[in-house]
């Protein structure tokens, strides 16, 4: 059967060699831009992955080019890659039937403090943590599976566990963390101890370029001070450590100053730290989204 993104072979190849070269700044249009758009651009610009110069698939979408072959034929995950997520899914099913209530967590919007014991017993809070660490190691794709899994049946408990593994502590530290950091933080979060991620600001939405929340360097260099406040913070009531992004003194490129946004691990205990309030919503009930407040929170370098 053909993939309803198939084209004639001629089609293909002319559209191909139109379409898919490497983008390049000047496709994109700036002169009539506001100085803020600009560098939100140049910041997203720059932080762009240079390893690909296909550039990715999506931005390539927004200035007419796509190459299909990247996302077609879609990857088949192996049956032994899939045989090693059945224990978990099994485990979690079996679970959230048993002890998870869906229309008690709607009316009350709490999960109960034995749904977190419960889903940490099984490994859910460290499905992608290496089993070194503490966690289960296993695949993306096991995690999409137990994702699909835990949005069938109660989308607070879904937004849970998801938000804790995919923007909470886990992925950055395995994607950019130090060994001394992966050791410290993998093994309590893979635990069940929660963790959330605070980017978004009131006035800045999710655009780092006009974020405010600010983090500026000791004398000596060995911590940073942050203060400012982060809104919508998903998982930031019940968070134990946050992954907090704050502005940082620019760094001089190609001759111009160049905001720079830098990725600190903070422990919810660091004195000045505060979560404000819980926001809610009218839909995912128990979801605990905060508010969060810093002044004058101290923040050691090593943990950028």
């Amino acid at each position: 059967m053909k993939s309803p993104l198939e084209a004639p072979e001629k089609q293909v190849a002319a559209e191909t060699s139109a379409k898919t070269a490497k983008p390049t700044s000047s496709a994109i249009d700036t002169s009539k831009m506001s100085k803020g758009k600009r560098e939100a651009l140049e910041l997203a610009e720059a932080s762009r992955d240079p390893l690909d110069d296909r550039g990715s698939f999506a931005s390539n979408l927004f200035i007419g080019r796509y190459d299909f072959d990247r996302i077609y034929p879609w990857p088949a995950q192996s049956a032994e890659d899939r045989a090693a997520g059945e224990d978990l899914l099994g485990k979690l099913e079996g679970y959230l039937r048993d002890h998870v209530d869906p229309d008690e967590i709607d009316r009350t919007g709490e999960i109960p403090p034995e749904n977190f014991k419960g889903l940490a017993e099984i490994g859910a809070f460290g499905i992608k943590v290496p089993k070194k660490y503490g966690g289960l190691g296993l695949s993306q794709s096991n995690y999409g599976r137990a994702a699909v899994l835990l949005g069938s049946w109660d989308g607070n408990v879904a937004a849970l566990v998801s938000a804790h593994q995919s923007i909470g502590v886990a992925q950055p530290l395995l994607l950019f963390g130090t060994e001394e950091q992966k050791q410290k933080y993998l093994p309590r979060v893979a635990g069940g101890e929660i963790s959330a991620f605070a980017l978004t600001e009131s006035h800045a939405g999710s655009d780092p370029a006009t974020m405010s929340l600010c983090a500026e360097p000791t004398p000596d260099g060995s911590e940073f001070v942050l203060n400012g406040e982060k809104l919508w913070c998903t998982n930031g009531v019940k968070a134990g450590v946050l992954v907090v992004m704050a502005r940082t003194p620019p760094k001089l490129v190609g001759g111009k100053d160049r905001k720079q946004i830098t990725a600190f691990i903070v422990d919810v205990e660091t004195p000045g730290l505060k979560i404000a309030y819980r926001c809610r919503f009218m839909g995912l009930r128990a979801l605990y989204n905060a508010v969060v407040n810093f002044k004058d929170v101290r923040v050691p370098r090593e943990n950028i």
